[in-house]
């Protein structure tokens, strides 16, 4: 059966059009956060309970693992080993190159940590003797089925399979999800928990902390960002697939964590243990507080774009100015993205009416291009950098593009994750309670550059500890490449002027991405001009 044909059983109801997404599907998918105003219930919904009130079934998959599916060309076939290597690795076992589900070795979890590297040692593979092409995937699938699936997980494994053919024969965001998932978790704005109050993302070396909650948990024992976990529950982490890690960071059976990190400070690395209990508090998506109270310079947190984000970020900013603002930072690291219009809303906080923010171009040539303007006036007009870092996605990319294409604010921290792609949601005709997400173009800045692949650069870089992040351009085997990629006015000459950047007052010896903010925030304010962030 041809793919396209597969995907054509993929139609669309138009009556139920989710609103447009720019978000990095492999948080969507694989690491799902449960929401609520103040307290979380401990028995909260898992991601395979969402996907077992889809009642979804095999069909499909079994459709896509056809001979005539898998060897109707090279990427077919590669995207039906995504499929099956995506589902076994739930299972702790990868496939071989004949063909045989086998137990998972610390060379097969570091292949795995990357989809195109895995389906790259595939290619090299093809045409030699390693690769046999007489095994078949659907009697893999059906091993699988018969071995290892329990009834209760057998919907979400079969979208996992599903998922991981797409993102081959595809792209790495396009994909299907539970409808039921998107309307109570994605989508929504409020506050979040994350029950031990850090993020952490398994890396090539490890894994490390990637953002600690203030007053969490985590930070109440010293965790910081930055530390590499090199234990969880005395558990090598280097022996852990991404799947196992993320599982047993939710301790599901106990109320705390141990954890043994290792922990660079002035050049010298020493390890640490520590011992997290469990908490039900929830972590509000948008938040803010004064970096230097005395200089009026604030920071205001944004986790991802739900709804309502752009209110709320709105009335932080608001309350910041009631108290004298003179600098803002805005900090977007980590942030995978979400709906593009409170990315365009977020914008017009800080960027004046009847300008250009950007434009989305449909892949569909016939298409009208999609443009975002400001509508009304913005709240502040006054000095603002913009923190970002590889975990930077999607919509926050987007904000922190334009407001440097606009000449608007300063990027500060790292290069960001390189998703200019953006995509529409349907009901999937298969089945009306999963969603469809499929890529449908690519997103450009006012100068007329996509950050698709190559990301954004910042104006002051500041390398953070976590030195292994991974990006599109490193994770996926088939991201797209728009035909006119360039990396645009990534290098600005002013920058090159400004002589009063110091090394800064280190007032966030754990933050040095902060810290250059505020100093750049700092000789801003005392030297504005208005030419660049506008006048106090």
């Amino acid at each position: 059966m041809k793919l396209q044909n597969l995907l054509g059983k993929i139609t669309f109801r138009p009556s139920r059009t989710l609103r447009a997404l720019l978000f990095l599907a492999l948080e969507v998918v694989l690491v799902v956060p449960t929401c609520s105003v103040q307290k979380v219930d401990r028995g909260a919904k898992s991601a395979d309970f969402y996907w077992s009130e889809t009642g979804l079934s095999a069909r499909e998959l079994e459709l896509a693992l056809q001979p005539e599916s898998c060897l109707q060309d090279h990427k077919s076939f590669l995207g039906c080993v995504n499929a099956i290597s995506s589902m076994a690795e739930r299972y702790s076992l990868a496939l071989d190159f004949s063909g045989k589900l086998v137990p998972m070795t610390e060379e097969t979890i570091n292949s795995r940590l990357t989809e195109k590297r895995e389906l790259e040692d595939w290619e090299k593979k093809l045409n030699g003797p390693e690769v046999s092409p007489e095994f078949s995937f659907l009697d893999l699938w059906k091993e699988l089925d018969s071995q290892h699936v329990k009834a209760q997980e057998r919907s979400a494994v079969v979208a996992t399979g599903l998922n991981g053919f797409l993102s081959v024969t595809k792209d790495p965001h396009t994909y299907i999800l539970p409808l039921n998932l998107y309307e109570e978790v994605v989508a929504r704005g409020d506050a979040r928990p994350t029950h031990m109050g850090f993020i952490s993302k398994r890396v090539r070396g490890g894994a490390y902390v990637r953002k600690v909650f203030s007053g969490s948990p985590a930070a109440f024992v010293g965790l910081k960002k930055g530390d590499r976990i090199l234990e969880i529950n005395g558990t090598a982490v280097l022996s852990l697939h991404p799947a196992q890690y993320n599982e047993m960071l939710k301790a599901r059976d106990s109320d705390r964590l141990r954890l043994l990190v290792e922990r660079r400070e002035n050049g010298m690395r020493s390890k640490k243990y520590f011992e997290i209990l469990k908490s039900d508090e929830a972590y509000p998506n948008v938040l803010s507080r004064w970096v230097d109270e005395s200089k009026r310079v604030g920071i205001v947190t944004i986790h991802k774009f739900a709804r309502e984000t752009c209110s709320m970020a709105r009335r932080e900013v608001i309350a910041l100015k009631e108290e004298g603002l003179a600098g803002l930072i805005l900090d977007l690291r980590d942030n995978p993205g979400g709906q593009v219009d409170e990315a365009a809303c977020l914008l017009n906080l800080f960027v004046d009416k009847n300008k250009d923010l950007f434009e989305t171009r449909y892949l569909d040539p016939t298409r009208p291009t999609d443009r975002y303007r400001t509508e009304r006036d913005s709240i502040y007009k006054g000095p603002l950098s913009v923190l970002i870092n590889g975990g930077s996605a999607s919509a926050s990319e987007i904000v922190a593009g334009s407001l440097k294409d606009l000449n608007r604010a300063t990027l500060v921290g790292e290069r960001s994750f390189g998703k200019g792609t953006f995509q529409d949601g349907h009901l999937w005709g298969v089945n009306p309670r999963v969603a469809f997400f499929e890529t449908e173009g690519f997103y450009y800045f006012p100068t007329g550059w996509t950050p698709q692949l190559v990301g954004l650069e910042p104006d002051l870089k500041v390398s953070s500890l976590e030195d292994e992040t991974l990006r599109e351009d490193e994770l996926y085997y088939s991201s797209l490449r728009p035909s006119d990629l360039w990396e645009g006015p990534q290098a600005l000459s002013w920058m090159n002027e400004v002589g009063c950047i110091e090394p800064g007052s280190r007032l966030h010896q754990d933050d040095p991405q902060i810290d250059m903010a505020f100093s750049y925030l700092n000789c801003d304010t005392r030297n504005s001009n208005g030419d660049r962030n506008g006048t106090l």
